[in-house]
């Protein structure tokens, strides 16, 4: 049974980030958040504290559209007759579902760890207090913008010599690259990756939740559908919940006990839509 939900999962995460769709999102979240500091005119009662919170937020925004493209993708697997192949064999509804939502996951994590990057690096190179004014560090930003344009030229390598798939070697790549960078930073805040694992958890739920939604409704209304349950979701919770920002000023950190109070209800929740999408399934082939 592991195995086979090992498979699956894997063959997923391929498929999702080896699509471009997914490389063009990665890259306009990483390149977008980079770029940010050059642009600050503000001053959040702390020195790069808009990049990492505008960081943050692209990391939930960009990480919903991932998790509904994901979605989509099997929505198309539903239509076309692809998971009917699947199901013929002696294969579970609900390991097969739970296997394409452990691999949308899984390229969700590939996504967090670049996008968490990113906005550690924007932060610490964002506009410093100076005698002469306040400036950011545009060699360090130039530099870890070279660092994704050198990812891509080597994922292109990697294409034009073994054939590899151009995004995923990126999308493999980038991660390792801009952790490289955050490696030499002299000072980065790593309380910023406490207020990760809460967006991670939140997007957990999304993904289910709209894997769920694949098994009955249209690309279109699965979307319409995420996005408003996910708005109402972070009114209801409130946005601090699952976006703790306010946590992480003064180089604070989420504390690990609201963490841990999170954790079990991502967990029933993200348990519960993927019960309900098993029992859609069933019922959708009974009728």
């Amino acid at each position: 049974m592991f195995a086979k939900l090992r498979a699956i999962a894997w063959f997923t995460a391929l498929e999702t980030l080896g699509h471009p769709a997914t490389l063009l999102l990665t890259l306009a979240a990483v390149a977008g958040t980079l770029a940010l500091p050059l642009f600050q005119f503000q001053r959040f009662s702390e020195d790069g504290r808009l990049a990492r919170d505008c960081g943050l937020a692209m990391a939930l925004l960009f990480g919903a559209f991932l998790a509904i493209g994901g979605a989509s993708r099997l929505r198309r697997a539903l239509t076309d007759g692809t998971s009917a192949i699947a199901l013929v064999k002696p294969l579970s509804r609900g390991l097969w579902l739970c296997g394409h939502a452990l691999g949308g996951a899984l390229a969700l994590t590939v996504f967090l760890l670049a996008q968490g990057a990113a906005a550690m690096v924007a932060e610490a190179f964002s506009p410093r207090y100076h005698t002469t004014g306040r400036y950011a560090d545009v060699g360090g930003i130039l530099m870890a913008l070279g660092v994704v344009a050198g990812v891509l030229v080597v994922a292109a390598l990697n294409n034009r010599f073994r054939s590899a798939r151009f995004p995923l070697s990126s999308m493999v790549l980038l991660p390792v690259g801009l952790w490289g960078v955050v490696m030499f930073l002299p000072a980065p805040h790593w309380g910023d990756l406490t207020a990760l694992a809460a967006v991670a958890m939140l997007l957990a739920q999304v993904l289910t939740f709209a894997v769920a939604l694949a098994v009955c409704c249209s690309p279109g209304v699965l979307a319409g559908v995420t996005l408003a349950g996910l708005g109402g979701a972070m009114i209801f919770l409130g946005v601090s919940a699952y976006l703790p920002l306010d946590a992480l000023s003064g180089g604070g950190a989420v504390p690990m006990a609201q963490l841990l109070l999170l954790l079990p209800q991502a967990c029933l929740a993200s348990a519960f839509f993927l019960w309900c999408g098993v029992r859609l399934l069933a019922a959708k082939e009974c009728v």
